[in-house]
């Protein structure tokens, strides 16, 4: 099993103890640790060009380490998002690997890969980026099994620098939490059966399905993986109310997308 750490904070510290802390609690000698430090790596700018959307990612102009980044990636049975936060958002390294990598927004290359997302803190900013990482992972196409979102100063008993003391009951609170996501994702990752997606799950896959009316790449792709008429990326028994809310959904995306795309052809 290869598990990908994917660590977008400049600093080797809070954000990486955790995953550390994931790493000694899965306990498993079958299991590799490819550890991407994105501040390691040359990562451009997003030119804004668009041409990963119309035509494919083989023509983004810019030339560094970001494929060999995906492959890594692409190479993962689990991943681990990990960043701490920076003014309210992800630091830079990650801001632009995610960036670089937004035509997965469009066509999803990790349906089903079990994640999940660590979020560090000195105190404020956690639920912000907590938010976006869910949002980004999901659109990934990630099977995202949970967040461990964490105060450092409150858990770490060597942060002096703050405010904010340790706190023995919070910092069983979150050790409860990353043992109770640790044996998830241990089961999910070792597990063939696939998941019933939440109603966010479903939402978000009915939103990017919209894509495939503005895009000849994204159409041709979500066809030649069967998604365009589909209720999830994967066959899945979904209950009365979730298949109602999917479809739903679709057909409201689906009309106001159709008269999207009528209006660029008309102007």
């Amino acid at each position: 099993m290869n598990v990908v750490v994917l660590v977008g904070s400049p600093r080797k510290r809070d954000s990486l103890n955790i995953c550390k802390e994931i790493e000694s609690r899965l306990g498993n000698t079958n299991i590799t640790y490819d550890y991407i430090f994105l501040n390691d790596y040359e990562i451009k700018d997003c030119r804004g060009c668009e041409l990963c959307f119309k035509k494919s990612e083989k023509f983004c102009p810019c030339r560094d380490d970001i494929s060999l980044i995906r492959k890594k990636i692409m190479l993962a049975d689990g991943i681990i998002f990990a960043t701490p936060v920076y003014a309210y958002q992800v630091p830079a390294p990650l801001k632009r690997v995610i960036d670089r990598m937004a035509f997965l927004f469009h066509r999803q290359e990790l349906v089903g890969v079990p994640a999940i997302i660590v979020v560090t803190s000195d105190g404020g900013g956690h639920k912000q980026v907590s938010k976006y990482m869910k949002m980004t992972v999901t659109g990934w196409g990630c099977n995202l099994l949970g967040t461990i979102s964490v105060i450092s100063p409150m858990y770490f008993e060597n942060k002096k620098d703050s405010v904010w003391g340790y706190n023995e009951r919070y910092h069983n609170k979150i050790n409860l939490h990353i043992e109770k996501l640790v044996h998830k994702f241990k089961e999910v990752v070792e597990s063939e059966v696939p998941r019933i997606p939440s109603f966010y799950e479903i939402f978000m896959f009915n939103c990017l399905r919209s894509k495939t009316f503005t895009s000849q790449a994204d159409h041709d792709y979500w066809k030649e993986k069967g998604w365009l008429d589909s209720d999830y990326f994967y066959n899945v028994p979904l209950n009365p109310f979730k298949k109602i809310f999917g479809t739903i959904l679709k057909r409201l995306i689906n009309l106001a997308s159709k008269k999207l795309k009528n209006r660029i052809c008309e102007s």
